[in-house]
C-alpha cells in the first residue's frame, strides 16, 4: 500500500475503499500517469506531509496533504515544476486528485450530489440556482462520459456548478465529500469502470479527478504550475451528513474571522434597489436613520459613488462623485457612524472601463476584452470590450489595490466592502494567445487575487468582505476563505425564490455565506417574507424610511429576533422535507449548533404562512 494512501485511509477512516493501483494521487494532463516515480515522502509539520514524485524528463510534483483530526478531513495541494532542460509540452490540466478508488462491494452503487451554480435572474420555480442534483452511479458495461461537475465556459467558478461533490454508499451510511479551492476553471469527475450486471463481484474502481483545467501551454524549464487546494472529508451517514461535514470543516478551518471573532450572518442596508444611481449624501440620510432605528449593523453604498455614468465609471476609484458627495465621502461616512452603523461600499477591483482613471493611468496592467465574442451557447454572457481585466499577477497592481482599500478603511472608516466581478474573464485570459501560452493568465489572475485579498484581510482585520459576481457567479473555497459572505444572487424580488437560494446554498456552506436583502417594492412584509430571507445574511434594500409605522415595527422586530438565532445558522443543517417542487409546498429546514436548534416552516396550514421555533 502506498504510504500516502495508508496515511489517508487511517486518518480519514476510509475503510470502504481498498488500495488504489496508482503510484501517485495527482494527474497532469499531458503527462502519462505511469511516468511518475515516487521519490520520497516527508513530514512538514505534525499534520502536514509532502510527497515528491518525478518523471525521467524533468517533471517534478510536490504534493501536500494536511490532516484535520477534528473534522476528519484533509486539504491537499501541490506544485508542478519543470526541472529538466526541455519544455513539458501540451499540458492541459493540473489535477490535485486523479486516481482510481476501488470501492468495496459493500459500498454498492454510490450516490453523488452536486449543487447547481448560477444563471442570471431565472424567474421559475423550482429555481436552477443552488438546486441539489442527486444521481446514482450504476454498474453498466457502457461507460463513456465522465460524471462531470465543473465551472462554466466563461471562467467564473460557479457559472455551472458549485465546486463540490458529495459521494455516499448505496445504503446512505458512509461516504466522502470534496470542495475545490480555485476561482477559475475547475472540474470534478467521477468515472466508474464499465461493468455488467453479471460482472465481477469484487472491488469496483471509480476514477476520481479534481483540479483546474483550461490550459494549453508548454511549461518551460524553471517554470511551475499549481495543483489547486482541494478539501476532502469523510463522513458517516447520507448525503446530508456529507454536506454537514463540509460545513463543519469550512466553519472551523476555512471561514475567516472578523476582528478575531467568528463571523456571524450580518444585518445590513444596501442603497441600490431603493436609489439605483440617483442619490446624494443628503437624500441617503433618511435611509441611514431608518436603518439605525431598525437595528441594522451596516449601511452600504453600492455602485455609483464614483464619477462617471453607471458602469462607465468603473475604474474611477480615487474620490467620490462631487455632485453626490459635495463635501466628500468622509463626512457622510462619519454621519453613518454617528447613527451607530458601520459604513460600507462597493468596489470592482478586477475590471476597469477603458475611459476610467485607473485604465488610462495604467493601460499596461490590463488584458483587453476581445471585440468579437467567443462562440457560446444561448444565455446571458457578460462580455464588454469597453472593459479590461486587471493582471493581478503584477505586484504593482496588487499594491495599488491594497493601498486603495486600506485608504478607504482609514480615511472613510469603511468596514464592509462588496468585492464585485461582473464579467466573464476567460475571453481576456485567452485573447491573442498562441497555443502553448493559454492558461498562464488564468493562473496569474487567481493566484494574484488570493494574494491581494490575503493582504487586505491582514491589514484590515475588522473589514467585512462580501464576495460578489453579479450575484453568485464566483462561489468557491478560495473566495470563501477570503470573504465573510457572498451576495448569493441578483434575483431578489420573489420571496419563495430567495428562500430556495438560501436553503440550497446552505447544503454545503455555513449560513453566513448566504447573504441577501429584502428588495421588493412594498412594505407589507409578513413572517413568511422575513423567514424566506433569514437563512443567511438578513439585509434590506428598499425605501425603509417610507414604511408605515406598523410595517416598520414588524421589520425591526424581525431583525431583533434574527440576532437571537443567527449563530445557530453556522451549525448543522437539515431539510427534512427536501427540495420543494412548488412555491406553495410545505417546507421545513432545521439548523442546530451546540445543543440549540432553530426550525423554520413554510406553507404550514396555507400558502404564504410561516413559523419559527427555537429549542
Amino acid at each position: 500500500m502506498s504510504a500516502w494512501f495508508q496515511m489517508l485511509r487511517e486518518q480519514l477512516q476510509f475503510d470502504h475503499i481498498d488500495t488504489p493501483q496508482s503510484a501517485v494521487p495527482f494527474g497532469i494532463g499531458g503527462i502519462a500517469s505511469d511516468a511518475w516515480r515516487v521519490a520520497g515522502m516527508a513530514r512538514v509539520t505534525g499534520s502536514e506531509h509532502v510527497l515528491t514524485a518525478r518523471t525521467d524528463d524533468g517533471a517534478e510534483v510536490e504534493w501536500h496533504m494536511q490532516f484535520f483530526a477534528d473534522t476528519r478531513a484533509v486539504e491537499c495541494w501541490g506544485v508542478l515544476r519543470n526541472r529538466g532542460s526541455q519544455p513539458l509540452r501540451n499540458l492541459s490540466e493540473c489535477l490535485t486528485w486523479d486516481l482510481d478508488l476501488p470501492l468495496q462491494p459493500a459500498f454498492g452503487e454510490p450516490w453523488v450530489r452536486r449543487v447547481n451554480g448560477v444563471r442570471f435572474l431565472a424567474n421559475y420555480f423550482p429555481p436552477h440556482d443552488f438546486a441539489i442534483v442527486d444521481r446514482q452511479l450504476l454498474k453498466t458495461p457502457q461507460v463513456y462520459p465522465t460524471f462531470s461537475i465543473q465551472a462554466g465556459e466563461g471562467g467564473r467558478s460557479s457559472d455551472g456548478h458549485l465546486p463540490c461533490a458529495i459521494v455516499c454508499d448505496a445504503q446512505g451510511t458512509q461516504g466522502f465529500a470534496l470542495f475545490v479551492e480555485w476561482s477559475g476553471l475547475w472540474r470534478i469527475g467521477l468515472t466508474p469502470e464499465p461493468r455488467g450486471a453479471g460482472g465481477s463481484a469484487g472491488d469496483w474502481p471509480v476514477q476520481l479527478q479534481a483540479g483546474l483545467w483550461g490550459l494549453a501551454l508548454h511549461l518551460q524549464p524553471g517554470q511551475s504550475l499549481p495543483l489547486p487546494r482541494v478539501l476532502l472529508t469523510a463522513f458517516d451517514g447520507d448525503l446530508d451528513d456529507g454536506g454537514n461535514a463540509l460545513r463543519r470543516h469550512i466553519r472551523r478551518h476555512v471561514m475567516p474571522s472578523l476582528d478575531g471573532e467568528e463571523v456571524l450572518p450580518p444585518t445590513s442596508f444596501n442603497h441600490w434597489f431603493a436609489f439605483l444611481d440617483n442619490f446624494t449624501a443628503k437624500s441617503l440620510r433618511p435611509a441611514v436613520e431608518a436603518s439605525a432605528a431598525a437595528g441594522l449593523e451596516y449601511f452600504c453604498i453600492d455602485s455609483g459613488w464614483f464619477s462617471g455614468d453607471g458602469r462607465d465609471g468603473v475604474g474611477n476609484w480615487e474620490e467620490g462623485d462631487s455632485e453626490k458627495f459635495p463635501g466628500g465621502i468622509a463626512p457622510f461616512a462619519d454621519y453613518v457612524r454617528s447613527q451607530g452603523l458601520n459604513y460600507g461600499t462597493w468596489f470592482e477591483p478586477e475590471w476597469a472601463h477603458k475611459d476610467s482613471q485607473l485604465y488610462r493611468a495604467h493601460p499596461d496592467w490590463f488584458w483587453d476584452t476581445p471585440e468579437v465574442p467567443l462562440v457560446r451557447g444561448p444565455g446571458m454572457h457578460f462580455q464588454d470590450s469597453n472593459f479590461g481585466l486587471i493582471d493581478l499577477g503584477l505586484a504593482e497592481a496588487r499594491q495599488w489595490w491594497l493601498d486603495r482599500i486600506v485608504r478607504a478603511y482609514e480615511e472613510w472608516g469603511v468596514r464592509w466592502i462588496r468585492w464585485d466581478y461582473s464579467q466573464d474573464p476567460r475571453p481576456n485570459w485567452e485573447h491573442n494567445l498562441a497555443h502553448g501560452e493559454i492558461g498562464w493568465r488564468q493562473i496569474r489572475h487567481v493566484q494574484g487575487l488570493y494574494q491581494v485579498l490575503d493582504e487586505i484581510m491582514a491589514a484590515c482585520p475588522d473589514l467585512f468582505i462580501e464576495q460578489c459576481s453579479i450575484g453568485g457567479f464566483r462561489i468557491d473555497l478560495g473566495t470563501a476563505r477570503r470573504g465573510h459572505s457572498f451576495w448569493m444572487n441578483d434575483h431578489t424580488t420573489h420571496s419563495a425564490l430567495v428562500r430556495a437560494f438560501q436553503h440550497g446554498l446552505n447544503t454545503v456552506l455555513p449560513g453566513n455565506y448566504a447573504n441577501t436583502n429584502i428588495c421588493q417594492d412594498r412594505h407589507d412584509y409578513t413572517t413568511y417574507d422575513f423567514l424566506s430571507h433569514s437563512a443567511g445574511g438578513f439585509g434590506y434594500s428598499g425605501k425603509l424610511w417610507q414604511a408605515p409605522a406598523a410595517d416598520f415595527e414588524r421589520y425591526r422586530a424581525a431583525v431583533a429576533e434574527f440576532k437571537t438565532y443567527r449563530r445557530i445558522l453556522l451549525g448543522d443543517y437539515r431539510r427534512p422535507t427536501g427540495q420543494p417542487s412548488s412555491p406553495d409546498e410545505y417546507a421545513q429546514v432545521i439548523f442546530s449548533d451546540g445543543g440549540r436548534s432553530v426550525t423554520m416552516e413554510f406553507n404550514c396550514d396555507m400558502p404564504g404562512d410561516a413559523s419559527l421555533s427555537m429549542a
